[in-house]
């Protein structure tokens, strides 16, 4: 009887943006790379808050700006409730206000939303790996 090699881990992904499109988007580029699998979707902080404690992923992707408060506002729940969680802040408002808000929340990496996906992708890559080391 042989058995096949087990594969290897995937990176489990939450998508917080309260933009469809985007979310959308955000699935299909990281769907595209076998390394993440995209474990769920919320429109809001809280939504977001609470998905992230239910599904445990090892990154979140954070928009900035949501309808019910501030994304970094999550982050910094986020970062309390995990010290293992990766967190990608990504914004339009990509000003160093932003930036070293994201910084002091305890995000992983920020990334603007005019970006490349594959720049939010790779952010993610580091962001698992490294969760306390800001990019």
């Amino acid at each position: 009887m042989t058995t096949s090699p087990t594969p290897a881990a995937r990176t489990k992904v939450l998508l917080v943006d309260d933009h469809d499109l985007i979310r959308k988007g955000l699935r299909h580029a990281f769907e595209r790379d076998r390394q993440f699998e995209v474990v769920g979707e919320a429109a809001t902080a809280a939504e977001g808050v609470r998905q992230a404690g239910a599904l445990q992923p090892d990154v979140v992707i954070m928009d900035l700006r949501l309808p019910d408060g501030s994304g970094l506002e999550a982050t910094r729940a986020l970062r309390k409730s995990s010290a293992s969680m990766g967190i990608v802040v990504l914004t339009m408002y990509a000003g160093d206000d932003q930036l070293f808000g994201a910084l002091e929340a305890g995000a992983s990496a920020f990334v603007p939303k005019t970006a490349p996906a594959v720049e939010v992708v790779a952010a993610a890559r580091h962001a698992a790996s490294s969760p306390s080391a800001f990019t």
